[in-house]
């Protein structure tokens, strides 16, 4: 203890004079002297600094909890609003296209708005986005002789790729200087908030996509459906007309040989089967105007497709004690066709075959990648009559259906058969299809 007996403004305070020893960082271990003042100092800066990690790890954790864009913008509203002197506080977005900044809060003032996308087409957020830095704006609505009342202040969001928007601030704060605890702090907020709007942003983009994908494969599969019931209906209209026809000519048969027959009978049966014919011309007169100019052409892979077909008549290959071998060229590229309709020749020859093969027979299929041109081949033992007379492919129904969906498909369709030879079929379809206009 010390007496100062005169002249004490000489003499600095007695706490300031005490001292006392603390660890160095810089020494390893080594002790060092420092005053109660500068102990004092280290602790407020540490309480600052505590204080401020536990206010940004709470607004981390809130905003991973974040169910979407608006509460993002709440919380780091709320966070800003705490760090500086703000009025209003938005989050801008870019839209699709690049050309308009759109806030997340629907409620965010017009003048605002206006203000920021006003910047953006006088480039003041092209040179933003340049430096990386923040700049002020004078509000010039609220500008009086001394000087501008309220300045907006404009941060870039980005990330390495590309830019996403700003924040903007309201505030009457005049400056924010680079290396201030403000500009430090909005700078960590918005580099943690960034990469939760990207992720938000492409979920929603997914969930966009996923609902069109439903409405469409809702859209696809009732124009399936219809136009499976229409080909049905359509092919049932055509098995309708021959019987329809025996009818009305065993009808004119009995008149003529059973002249004691009632003719009111005969009568009637003519007019239900005009009715009949009537309807049926209307309803095939439909399904003709109403049939789609552009067919479900799109690139189908035709190794899958045989496999496919293959597997379906399985079990009546069984049944008939025959075999199917596959023959299948590996790396074929897709070609231009509707499936629906190659499915349809190889059922149609199926059929052919199927009538003339014996107990024990069989056929390969086989696909081959010939210049630019896709060959499906099927091979039997077994000869069919007619195949090689010029008047069959036209008096053949089954032969006729297939030339005409070979040409619908930009294709060509042969036929060969002989006594020793067997049967051939090839399918040849073009890699290169003409432009639909």
């Amino acid at each position: 203890m010390r007496l100062i007996k005169e002249n004490t403004q000489r003499y600095e305070s007695f706490h300031k004079s005490l001292q006392y020893f603390t660890k160095n960082s810089e020494a390893k271990g080594d002790l060092k002297l420092i005053t109660f003042e500068e102990h004092k100092s280290n602790n407020n800066i540490l309480e600052k600094y505590s204080f401020f990690v536990q206010n940004v790890s709470s607004f981390q954790k809130k905003i991973q909890l974040a169910k979407n864009l608006v509460e993002i913008h709440s919380i780091t509203r709320d966070f800003v609003k705490r760090l500086i002197n703000a009025k209003e506080v938005e989050l801008f977005l870019f839209n699709d296209a690049n050309r308009h900044l759109v806030p997340i809060n629907k409620d965010a003032n017009p003048l605002h708005i206006n203000s920021v996308n006003k910047a953006y087409k006088d480039g003041i957020l092209d040179w933003i986005f340049e430096t990386k830095k923040a700049t002020i704006v004078p509000d010039l609505n609220s500008y009086t002789v001394n000087g501008s009342k309220l300045n907006q202040i404009i941060f870039p969001i980005y990330d390495s790729r590309s830019n996403f928007g700003v924040l903007s601030i309201y505030t009457s704060v005049a400056r924010i200087p680079d290396d201030s605890v403000e500009n430090k702090s909005i700078q960590i907020i918005l580099g943690i908030i960034v990469p939760v709007i990207i992720a938000m942003r492409q979920k929603n983009s997914i969930n966009k996509l996923y609902q069109e994908l439903q409405v469409y494969q809702s859209k696809i599969h009732n124009d399936f459906d219809t136009y499976a019931i229409g080909n049905l209906a359509e092919g049932i209209l055509e098995e309708i007309g021959e019987p329809l026809q025996v009818i009305l000519s065993l009808s004119e048969l009995i008149e003529n040989d059973f002249p004691n027959v009632d003719k009111e009978i005969t009568e009637k049966i003519k007019k239900q089967v005009t009715k009949v014919n009537e309807l049926t011309n209307r309803l095939s007169k439909f399904a003709t105007l109403n049939k789609p100019k552009n067919s479900g052409i799109q690139p189908c892979y035709i190794n899958k497709i045989v496999k496919e077909f293959r597997n379906i008549i399985n079990m009546t290959l069984q049944n008939l004690g025959l075999d199917c071998e596959l023959d299948l060229e590996e790396n074929i590229p897709p070609i231009l066709a509707d499936a629906s309709e190659i499915k349809q020749m190889l059922t149609s020859i199926f059929s052919l075959l199927k009538a003339s093969s014996k107990n024990g027979g069989g056929f390969i299929i086989q696909t081959k990648l010939i210049k630019d041109k896709v060959v499906l081949s099927v091979f039997t033992t077994e000869s069919i009559d007619g195949f090689n007379d010029d008047s069959s492919g036209k008096t053949n129904v089954t032969i006729k259906l297939i030339n005409e969906l070979m040409k619908k498909n930009e294709g060509v369709a042969e036929f060969s058969s002989l006594p020793l030879k067997g049967t051939i079929i090839h399918l040849i379809f073009p890699l290169k299809r003409k432009l639909m206009l």
